[in-house]
């Protein structure tokens, strides 16, 4: 579902977020997996706002906004996300020992 252009930036950052998680979640096969658009969907934005091209297009595209609209949304989510006490849960990374990052 893509936000409303018609309402604040941050109710369609949040939605846009919760719709890349969405995403994500239709293209895991695994019953154990742990997502979230939070992590990652304001630096998307923030890059999509100065990118050219068809960079521009392909954050574009997975941000769910105008890239025009990027920095302003990042901005808002963050300052969102500053007031919330289970953002913290939202944000989180839980990892086992055993998974190798490399």
């Amino acid at each position: 579902m893509s936000p409303s252009p018609g309402t604040s930036i941050v109710d369609r950052a949040v939605a846009a977020s919760n719709a890349l998680t969405a995403r994500w979640i239709r293209t895991i096969e695994s019953p154990s997996f742990v997502a979230s658009g939070a992590c990652v969907w304001p630096l998307l934005a923030a890059l999509a706002d100065g990118a050219a091209g068809n960079a521009r297009d392909e954050l574009e595209e997975a941000i769910g906004l105008p890239a025009a609209d990027g920095l302003a949304g990042a901005a808002a989510f963050f300052d969102m996300l500053e007031w919330l006490d289970s953002a913290a849960v939202a944000i989180g990374v839980w990892l086992r020992d055993s998974i190798v990052l490399d």
